[in-house]
């Protein structure tokens, strides 16, 4: 699954569920490029110690710690088809950070414009912007790059902030397929299933084992379908709304109304999450979807 759809996914369930988007504080700013870091370092044969102390100001003029940087702010969207996004930079700042840093950071960004256009190479023209930008006003200065725990929230802040930088539309079906890889190897260690138990429940094979039962109860939790043991029909309603193409939507709204009453009548998630599944696949099999 490409960044794109891990970042539309987290987003939509970001949007449905209850959490205000606001700025974020420094330390949730740092907290959320986790997801950067531990993409970008492996990918550039980077150690913590040539990249960890970035932000306070150690930048070493070696080529992966260069692309390293262009890595990172190319899955922000601060960097997009070799070129510097210096406008999506500044409305993730307007988005995201906190009120007190804001013009600051701004004034860093329109500071540093210049800076990559001496540069061809784009390692270097996001190094040295990223250097610009430090040098500019070092107390004000943020690079996510922080690898401590980060919750839910601080997450989809930064991938909200992404999203909304980039323009996102609807997605195809295959892309909503892919998109639920994440929850699917999640849910699958989780529940100790195998592929041979799940692997086509979107084709209608539903084995009626409880461990699938309560995968299939895992997916719905962690995509919001279900929220405190219960259908979250309005929130599933969103979700279609937001994500699905066209073409799917109207009969995905008519399963979920057929099928919403499902869960009530069990009292158990698990059985409650199958039977609701096996309801929607068996309303409109060739326009069912499951990860």
């Amino acid at each position: 699954m490409n960044l794109k759809l891990y970042i539309i996914n987290f987003a939509t369930i970001f949007l449905i569920s209850p959490v205000s988007v606001s700025s974020m504080t420094r330390q949730q700013l740092k907290n959320s490029g986790k997801l950067l870091k531990k993409t970008c370092m492996p990918k550039h044969d980077v150690t913590e110690d040539q990249v960890g102390g970035i932000e306070q100001g150690k930048f070493l003029e070696n080529r992966n710690v260069m692309c390293y940087i262009a890595c990172v702010y190319s899955m922000s969207q601060a960097l997009r088809n070799n070129k510097i996004m210096y406008d999506n930079m500044v409305k993730q700042v307007d988005m995201m950070f906190p009120p007190e840093i804001k013009d600051a950071v701004k004034d860093s960004i329109e500071n540093c414009r210049p800076v990559a256009k001496k540069y061809k190479d784009v390692c270097e023209a996001a190094f040295w912007t990223a250097k610009c930008m430090y040098d500019y006003n070092p107390a004000n200065f943020v690079f996510p790059q922080q690898l401590s725990n980060m919750d839910r929230k601080d997450l989809c802040l930064l991938i909200i902030a992404f999203i909304l930088a980039d323009g996102v539309d609807s997605m195809s079906k295959q892309q909503l397929k892919n998109s639920g890889k994440m929850f699917k190897k999640q849910c699958m260690g989780k529940n100790k299933v195998t592929e041979d138990e799940i692997g086509e429940i979107d084709k209608g094979r539903f084995v009626e084992q409880q461990n699938v039962m309560c995968y299939i109860a895992c997916i719905y939790q962690m995509s919001q379908v279900v929220k405190n043991n219960k259908l979250n029909y309005e929130a599933s309603l969103k979700q279609i709304d937001i994500m699905y193409p066209p073409e799917l939507k109207d009969t995905a709204k008519g399963a979920l109304e057929a099928c919403k009453d499902i869960a009530k009548k069990n009292k158990d998630l698990c059985e409650a999450s199958y039977k609701t599944a096996k309801c929607m696949y068996e309303y409109s099999p060739k326009d069912f979807l499951f990860p």
